[in-house]
């Protein structure tokens, strides 16, 4: 009997490519023995009813989409208490999350290893009452990844992003906060702040493989503080590019977070917006979804073997 496979496609994430390819793709999972199930979504938190009300009755559901996608479909399993396996073929304009598992954005090549043999187990954040799976940041530029209109993305990619954010360059407004963590307790002013499991954010700041462990039950916490003249600012722009933490750039690793600020504060979480509180509560959900990945990231000891 063949294996059930439902695949949740997002057809205006990207260059609608998995909508255009979906013939191909569906060729591959009935090749690899499964029977597949085409759910097009139409609207926000589409992908969350389907993985929540029809999850149960698949051995494996394969999302289609951006980060925001795979979000939704990861939600959708988790409020339905389902710890079913899945797949993602990223299709959205950043897809930071499928770069750090080493997903192929050539959508036959993520299609194959959607089917094959490797798994690995992922945290996932919960931000309140909503959940994120590789980002929750505030502050500088985050806007622009709910801001930026869809079609100025599917034709420009990561330069839509920077167009959209170089508009606020001129109102950039530090953030006043007060953290507490399992790593110790802030305060000050900052200008931007994530929370993080990837070694990549918005496809431009990166953070070191090394220092990412994708189930280790931490998160990074990244924290930029607020300049206080033009040559810090410059000083800032070098450990951006150069990846160095330290000085007004700060890298932490923390299992939980508390965050209170003065003003209400709207958040990004995996692109989407979760509009503004003044605290937030932060968890991190060890290993809480099993997710596949290409063979060579066994080799990079980030993979278990699917059994």
């Amino acid at each position: 009997m063949n294996k059930k496979l439902l695949f949740i496609v997002n057809p205006r994430a990207g260059q609608m490519k998995a909508e255009k390819q979906l013939g191909g793709i569906l060729e591959i999972f009935c090749g690899a023995g499964y029977l597949p199930t085409v759910f097009m979504t139409e609207y926000s938190g589409h992908a969350v009813e389907a993985a929540a009300s029809c999850g149960a009755d698949y051995d494996l559901v394969v999302c289609a989409g951006g980060d925001g996608t795979l979000n939704e479909t990861i939600t959708g399993l988790l409020n339905a208490g389902l710890r079913v396996p899945i797949a993602y073929l990223p299709c959205g304009t950043t897809n930071d999350l499928g770069t750090t598992l080493g997903l192929s954005r050539d959508i036959f090549e993520a299609a194959h290893t959607a089917v094959g043999e490797y798994s690995r187990e992922l945290d996932i954040g919960r931000f309140n009452y909503r959940n994120f799976v590789y980002t929750a940041s505030f502050g500088a530029f985050t806007k622009a990844s709910y801001t930026t209109p869809q079609a100025m993305k599917n034709a420009l990619g990561h330069l839509a992003y920077v167009l959209e954010g170089a508009k606020e360059v001129w109102s950039l407004k530090a953030v006043n906060a007060r953290i507490k963590t399992d790593a110790g307790d802030f305060e000050g002013e900052y200008l931007f702040g994530s929370i993080t499991n990837s070694t990549s954010l918005a496809g431009i700041l990166t953070i070191d493989k090394s220092t990412v462990k994708l189930d280790d039950g931490l998160f990074e916490m990244m924290l930029v503080e607020k300049p206080a003249n033009a040559l810090e600012y410059s000083k800032l722009l070098n450990q951006v590019l150069a990846k160095r933490f330290d000085d007004k750039l700060k890298l932490y690793k923390v299992s939980r977070v508390e965050i209170e600020t003065d003003e209400d504060l709207d958040w990004t979480l995996d692109g989407e917006q979760a509009v503004g509180k003044r605290r937030f509560v932060i968890q991190n959900l060890n290993r809480a979804v099993t997710i596949k990945v290409p063979i060579e990231a066994v080799q990079g000891d980030i993979a278990q073997y699917d059994k």
